[in-house]
């Protein structure tokens, strides 16, 4: 049997333990966290950016291109190593300005008119395109390795997955959905033809999208895939992607290859 003065200790000690846990905020809903991790990562603006992607047909392994490089977010800008199985190894890629810039590998310089360093090629047009091969999905949906982050400013949904560690770094899955049509992207006319475009291949404007936001209350991953179903002409594609980011907010600087060392490459694409 408790003594008074024990009783009173005991008292004292369930009190002090329910004040801190009235005083302390209760965690943020999902929808809200992740909301709030997106903003925060735009407002860093940049930060060094890893992507992975296959595309195939699906069910199968498909095609895989990987980078590395940074990004300026704001800017829809990168500037990437790729490794492609078109490209080869540590192809130099840029994009700056809805244009895409690639550096010619040596063992396709040949097929470059004008023997010029760069090949250039507006994304929009790129992406309209049905051009086979690494080159149109080298790291996004179907060509854009930012595209997948830039959607998160259109999550509408969001569920706790759990802890989930991103390259060692302490992190929070998400399970959310991205509507399409919410995005800023889609608010754009120069972005929402590739949106249209993209919602009427895989027949929605939602998509799931696996979020981990790390302790910093940072992005730090993206997942996603998305089906292209059987349409005339064109079999059905899976391209599954995923962008780490790290480093937000370092000093970054992106710029185009001087005009005089570029062949734009555009009228060689066949039509969408």
């Amino acid at each position: 049997m408790l003594r008074p003065a024990h009783a009173v200790a005991v008292l004292l000690a369930l009190a002090a333990l329910l004040a801190g846990a009235c005083g302390r905020a209760a965690p943020p809903d999902p929808l809200t966290a992740v909301r709030g991790a997106v903003a925060q990562t735009f407002a860093d603006r940049t930060a060094q950016i890893a992507f992975t992607s296959r595309t195939g047909p699906p069910g199968t392994p498909g095609t895989e291109v990987t980078g590395t490089g940074v990004t300026d977010l704001v800017a829809r800008s990168a500037d990437v190593a790729v490794q492609a199985p078109l490209l080869g190894g540590g192809t130099r890629v840029l994009l700056v300005g809805g244009t895409l810039d690639v550096a010619v590998p040596p063992a396709l310089a040949a097929l470059v008119p004008g023997g010029r360093p760069w090949v250039s090629v507006p994304l929009d047009r790129l992406t309209a395109a049905t051009l086979g091969g690494a080159l149109p999905q080298f790291g996004g949906t179907p060509a854009d390795p930012l595209s997948g982050v830039g959607a998160l400013q259109g999550i509408t949904e969001a569920r706790l997955v759990g802890p989930e560690p991103v390259d060692g770094t302490p992190a929070t899955r998400y399970a959310t959905t991205v509507d399409l049509l919410a995005t800023p992207a889609a608010s754009d006319p120069a972005q929402r033809p590739a949106i249209d475009r993209l919602v009427a291949q895989i027949g929605s404007s939602r998509l799931p999208v696996d979020v981990w936001v790390g302790d910093d209350g940072r992005v730090r991953r993206v997942a996603q895939t998305v089906t292209a179903p059987d349409r005339p002409g064109r079999p059905a594609t899976a391209t599954a992607v995923t962008v780490t980011l790290s480093g937000h907010g370092l000093p970054v600087t992106i710029a185009p290859p001087p005009a005089d060392q570029v062949t734009d490459v555009s009228a060689l694409l066949p039509a969408g």
